[in-house]
C-alpha cells in the first residue's frame, strides 16, 4: 500500500436533504449529469454502489475531444452517511489508488457534505483535481436546486 500524505477536503453545504445528496453521488442518472468539471460532459457510466463493487466513467472535453477514462472501488457503503472509494485509472489497485471519503452531515433541510481526497495535493485555484472536483460540486448543487446543466 502507498502512503501518501497529499490531500485535501472540500466541505460543502448544499440545500437538500441528505438522502438527496447521496442519491447524487449513488444514481448512475444523476452522476453522469453532474460529475465532471465546466467545460466537459461525462459519458460511459457504470456504478455499482457496494462494498468490492467498481465504477467506471469517462469525461469528455468539449473543445479539445480529449477523454478522461476514471473509475475505482467502492471499500466503505453507509447509506446516507458515509462512502468511500478509490479514484483515478479505473482498473488501479484500490490499495494503491487515491480515496475519496464523503461524510454526509444533515442539517434540517440542508446537508453539509465533506468531500476528503488523499493520494493528490489540491487546493483552490489550482486548475487541476482541487478546482475540478470544486466544480462537479457546483454542477451538483445546480441540479439538486432544479436547475439546467446544459
Amino acid at each position: 500500500m502507498t502512503v501518501s500524505t497529499e490531500e485535501f477536503t472540500i466541505t460543502r453545504t448544499f440545500d437538500a436533504p441528505r438522502e438527496l445528496v447521496w442519491r447524487a453521488w449513488t444514481d448512475e442518472g444523476e452522476l453522469a449529469q453532474w460529475l465532471h468539471p465546466f467545460g466537459v460532459t461525462t459519458d460511459s457510466v457504470s456504478f455499482d454502489v457496494r462494498v468490492g463493487g467498481r465504477y467506471r466513467y469517462t469525461m469528455t472535453n468539449t473543445e479539445t475531444g480529449d477523454t478522461y477514462p476514471t473509475g475505482g472501488e467502492y471499500v466503505e457503503v453507509e447509506p446516507f452517511d458515509r462512502l468511500v472509494f478509490s479514484w483515478g485509472e479505473p482498473e488501479a489497485s484500490v490499495d494503491d489508488a487515491p480515496r475519496i471519503t464523503l461524510t454526509f452531515i444533515e442539517q434540517g433541510d440542508q446537508t453539509e457534505l465533506v468531500f476528503h481526497l488523499r493520494g493528490f495535493e489540491g487546493k483552490p485555484g489550482d486548475g487541476f483535481v482541487y478546482d475540478g472536483w470544486d466544480e462537479a460540486m457546483t454542477n451538483m448543487a445546480r441540479l439538486l436546486a432544479g436547475e439546467s446543466l446544459d
